[in-house]
């Protein structure tokens, strides 16, 4: 069944199975619910959007998880109950209730005799041709085909995996009538059939409603979740218009969560907006690798892309090429034309970094002005170019841009940008998670206020980042509520919104999972910021400590007086625990008092063991920091992430650039002089990680002599490696303290486990070892496997206890070589010790991967 004839059967349907209710005559009065018995039936258009149907389920679902009585949904009323209207339609309309000049999610709650109307705009979105339904390449050739086809170029399209902001619906609302609407009934997190894009303000004004009733949706799932009992509902007196502050308020995830689920409905019930009217329906950022990204492109264009280091860049632009400048001015073109988009992004790809190198691009650079303004000249002077562009064909359109990386300060050479010119502004260190530090608060308020000068559009976009809850980061009681509430109430009138991005575990089969993201909840703690977020969009002015008090009242039960001590030390001090074992202990207390004031067994215990297990980490990091004194003025290591070759056997050598990449080289310094050696002798390191849980090492020791090379015994045999050639790695992990690898030119490998204050020569890492002998050189490859913080516990004598270094869960190391030339030792460091020997564990230097 279709249409207005499938509605109308459906809740024919539901009348009989729930008409035994008004069988008898039921006296009008002012009662939604009366002790426990429906007083009310929910009405709708005989043809509702999506997101009506949506909201009058939820209306029904929480009425009765309030009261257990369960109101019908009807197209028309009976006459013998009072009437909440859901949504538009011909009764909404003969009550004269208007909701044509509201936009944006904004909805309209109103009451008269008997009735009360939950309303606002309601639209279902509908993609225009052509947009991808899957990842099959099938299907992205036809979408690509049929793009060139519009276009007559060969620009990559943003509506490639359009399918991802679609949210399936099996049948549902084919098939409830037969099934109805008692227990068992399909929930809408299992039937959706809804686009991200959908407009829902009819569910906003039922949200709003419920949250009156005391419903709260504090977290994702029903744990998050906090329903009030009672068996009167009484019919409100109401007549009011509400308008979110911010229009724009879109939560987006570090790893996608494609499909709805428990995320996807609470960000329906905090209310969020992805602001297809303001900012169109795709990416908001980094537009211009829409131009760039097919090989097809690189093959016809080539001197479209950056030069870099003598090579063209695969994506990153060449912002001095006319020919970009016209494609790029076609492309926005194509999707105002084609798509009716109402903004189009043109930032640039992500990675520019320092840009291009050609002899037009390289004099644009202000390198006086650092990093965050290195290239923002020669950027914003390309972004105001095409905005004046597509300004003559298009003035009624915006475009996008993004300050961001080396261009996130404003330009210099120019007073004002383009008036179609939008901003989206990523604020790096300076965002809310920062508001601590004051001065950096004002710097960036100085700085928003120059962008702001420069931007006649006024269409101020915040990129904010709520990451901290990523695996690197784990444990850490990243909490700012407060921060979040001051930084949203001065952009009131400044900026059209917020797209916040957050980590959420990924669990689309389409992606790789992370192998160790999954034993832990990454909302247990970052859903109050979200919350905090959400209704600081509709309400910049809100009380944020009397939100908060509710908060810990209702979420946490018996232990809100000691989770309001734990999150307020954790808004105050998190930024802090990196480096402080006192504070970490703190923290740890905190949160045993409070799991000692509940009940394990309650909702309340539940959510206070969410939040144990999400710090839980920080014991291993009390007690790494403990253990050795770290001197903080000693560099940081970091290991960048490479996918090294599959099935790729180690040799040795370091020559292979697919393999071992043009990363940063470490140099070795001569531990006994101070300084880096000769030349001749010159000895480096490189270090990269290969996923989540194998790290590589690849040592480069230069040897003039290279005939006489010393390998400790006649029979290359490992016992008396120190009296020869070796590298040595020593590595603290992020549950262990330490080990030890020796290496000679033959490739003999020496291990121990020197934690306890034993030397364990029996442990063995389970490395792959290779070392290669050239010309006046030898090499050395490591392939270290990671086996996990508790691998020690379980196999003490077999591979490293230890997880991925983080920026927060670092290793701490060493990488020392010795050359043996008769009765002459050298011995080179990466860190000068004081000493010539290599094991000086308050002197490694930490190790990290992002």
């Amino acid at each position: 069944m279709q249409g207005r004839q499938m509605w109308r059967s459906v809740l024919a349907g539901l009348l009989l199975i729930q008409g035994a209710w008004l069988a008898a005559p039921v006296r009008a009065a002012p009662f939604m619910v009366q002790s426990g018995q429906p007083r009310a039936e929910i009405v709708v258009s005989d043809n509702p959007a999506r997101m009506t149907k949506w909201a009058a389920r939820e209306l029904q679902e929480y009425v009765k998880k309030i009261s257990g009585a369960e109101l019908p949904i009807v197209v028309e009323p009976t006459g013998r109950a009072a009437r909440i209207y859901v949504g538009v339609s011909e009764h909404t309309r003969r009550l004269g209730l208007e909701v044509s000049d509201l936009k944006d999610g904004a909805y309209r709650m109103a009451s008269g005799d008997n009735w009360l109307a939950l309303l606002g705009p309601d639209g279902d979105y509908v993609p225009t041709e052509p947009w991808g339904r899957n990842r099959s390449r099938p299907e992205q050739q036809r979408i690509l085909a049929e793009w060139d086809r519009i276009t007559g170029d060969l620009f990559n399209s943003p509506f490639l995996t359009h399918f991802r902001h679609y949210y399936p619906d099996p049948e549902f609302w084919d098939t409830v009538g037969d099934r109805g609407t008692g227990p068992g009934h399909p929930s809408p997190t299992e039937h959706a059939g809804v686009w991200s894009f959908d407009e829902a303000g009819t569910l906003n004004a039922v949200q709003a409603f419920l949250h009156e009733l005391g419903v709260r949706w504090y977290a994702p799932g029903e744990i998050g979740e906090v329903v009030p009992q009672r068996t009167d509902i009484a019919l409100p007196q109401v007549d009011r218009v509400v308008r979110p502050d911010f229009p724009l308020r879109f939560f987006q995830y570090g790893y996608a969560q494609h499909g709805m689920g428990d995320v996807g409905v609470w960000n329906l019930r905090l209310g969020f907006n992805p602001g297809g009217r303001i900012v169109g329906h795709v990416q908001l950022c980094h537009g211009l690798k829409f131009v760039l990204m097919r090989p097809e492109m690189r093959e016809a264009h080539p001197e479209i892309y950056a030069l870099m280091r003598g090579e063209r860049h695969e994506v990153a632009p060449c912002l001095s090429s006319e020919t970009l400048f016209e494609k790029h001015v076609a492309y926005v073109r194509a999707m105002f034309d084609h798509y009716n988009e109402p903004m189009v992004n043109i930032d640039l790809p992500d990675g520019f970094g320092p840009g291009c190198e050609c002899e037009r691009c390289l004099p644009q650079r202000t390198p006086e002005r650092g990093r965050d303004g290195l290239v923002s000249d020669l950027v914003f002077a390309y972004l105001d170019r095409v905005a004046r562009e597509v300004y003559k064909s298009h003035p009624d359109r915006m475009v996008g841009a993004l300050a961001y990386s080396s261009y996130r300060l404003p330009p210099l050479k120019i007073d004002q940008l383009s008036p179609n010119l939008a901003l989206t502004w990523s604020r790096a260190a300076k965002r809310r998670t920062m508001y601590q530090d004051r001065d950096e608060v004002a710097d960036y308020l100085r700085l928003r206020d120059e962008w702001l000068a420069k931007l006649p559009s006024k269409c101020l976009i915040m990129w904010e980042s709520y990451l901290n809850a990523e695996p690197k980061g784990r444990a850490l009681p990243a909490v700012f509520p407060r921060a979040i509430a001051e930084d949203i109430r001065g952009l009131k009138g400044l900026s059209v919104g917020d797209t916040v991005e957050v980590y959420q575990h990924q669990s689309f089969s389409n992606h790789r999972p992370h192998d160790h993201g999954y034993d832990y909840d990454a909302f247990a703690l970052n859903h109050l910021n979200l919350y905090v977020t959400a209704r600081c969009w509709w309400d910049a002015e809100l009380d944020i400590d009397a939100l908060l008090e509710e908060y810990y009242r209702l979420y946490y039960g018996p232990a809100r007086e000691e989770m309001r001590a734990f999150i307020e030390y954790g808004e105050k001090h998190w930024a802090e625990l990196r480096r402080d074992a006192d504070r970490i202990g703190r923290v740890l207390e905190l949160v045993e008092a409070a799991q000692a004031a509940v009940d394990a067994d309650t909702v309340y215990g539940r959510r206070v063991a969410r939040v144990a297990d999400y710090v839980r980490p920080l014991v291993a990091l009390r007690e790494q920091l403990t253990r050795v004194p770290r001197e903080e003025t000693l560099p940081r290591l970091r290991a960048l992430e490479v996918k090294p070759l599959a099935g790729k056997t180690l040799d040795g050598r370091l020559d292979d650039a697919q393999y071992w990449p043009a990363l940063r080289t470490l140099p070795l310094r001569d531990l006994r002089r101070g300084r880096s050696p000769e030349p001749e002798l010159r000895t480096w390191v490189r270090i990269f990680r290969a996923g989540n849980n194998t790290l590589y090492f690849g040592i480069y020791c230069a040897d003039p002599d290279i005939g006489n090379l010393q390998y400790g015994t006649e029979g290359n045999g490992a016992a008396r490696l120190l009296d020869g050639d070796f590298v040595e790695i020593l590595f603290e992990t992020t549950s262990h303290s330490y080990y030890r690898m020796r290496i000679n030119p033959a490739g003999i490998v020496e291990e121990a486990d020197l934690g306890d204050g034993v030397e364990e020569r029996r442990w063995r890492s389970g490395a792959d070892v290779a070392t290669h002998i050239g010309e006046d050189f030898w090499s050395v490859e490591v392939r270290l496997p990671l086996g996990g913080d508790d691998l020690r516990a379980e196999e003490p004598l077999a591979g490293v206890s230890g997880r991925m270094p983080s920026a927060t869960y670092p290793w701490y190391v060493n990488l020392g070589r010795q050359r043996v030339r008769g009765e002459e030792v050298r011995r080179f460091g990466f860190v000068l010790m004081g000493t010539e020997e290599f094991e000086v564990p308050e002197k490694f230097v930490a190790l990290w991967s992002k």
